[in-house]
């Protein structure tokens, strides 16, 4: 399964890596700009506001005018709306005490690196779902390759939960009580 996606990445094109190269080194500035209470509460945002927008029944939305599921445009406002207002609930939740959201302890710059390009990687693979077929055969193979199918979107999900999972503080210790 993750063997086909990496043997089908073509890493011969330099445009390939300096693609990866760019993601890697604006995700470590945002991940340091963000740090880790604010990437917990994004990327926690971004899983509940994916999970919110999948279930509007927009048929029924008849009394809005609603006659048909909107298009991808809309929906991805939906869900940028919706994870906004996560990003700002979730540390007045009772979360914020469960995930020490806002402790003093903090995860090491690498930790919170990993954690970062996991959560760009997972809004961007959320946002791409949205788009229609049309869209998504004129998008860039490399792209294509590492954001579009379901094994891919098995793997965007899979791993912020994993990051989320062993995100901890430089001392070793894990933030459990």
């Amino acid at each position: 399964m993750f063997s086909s996606i990496l043997n089908s990445i073509n890493f011969s094109s330099p445009w390939n890596w300096g693609t990866v190269l760019i993601f890697v080194i604006l995700a470590f500035f945002y991940g340091m700009w963000m740090g880790r209470s604010r990437i917990i509460a994004l990327t926690l945002g971004i899983y509940f506001s994916y999970i919110l927008t999948q279930a509007i029944p927009w048929k029924e939305l008849k009394f809005l005018g609603v006659k048909n599921p909107p298009e991808s445009m809309v929906q991805i406002f939906v869900f940028l709306a919706l994870i906004l207002g996560f990003y700002f609930l979730i540390p007045y939740s009772g979360l914020r005490h469960s995930l020490k959201l806002g402790s003093r302890d903090r995860a090491g710059w690498w930790q919170i690196l990993i954690a970062s390009i996991f959560q760009i990687g997972l809004g961007i693979e959320v946002a791409i779902s949205f788009l229609s077929a049309k869209v998504l055969i004129d998008l860039n193979p490399f792209v294509r390759t590492i954001f579009v199918g379901e094994t891919a979107k098995f793997i965007w999900f899979l791993l912020p939960i994993l990051a989320l999972m062993f995100l901890r503080s430089p001392k070793g210790r894990y933030n459990v009580d």
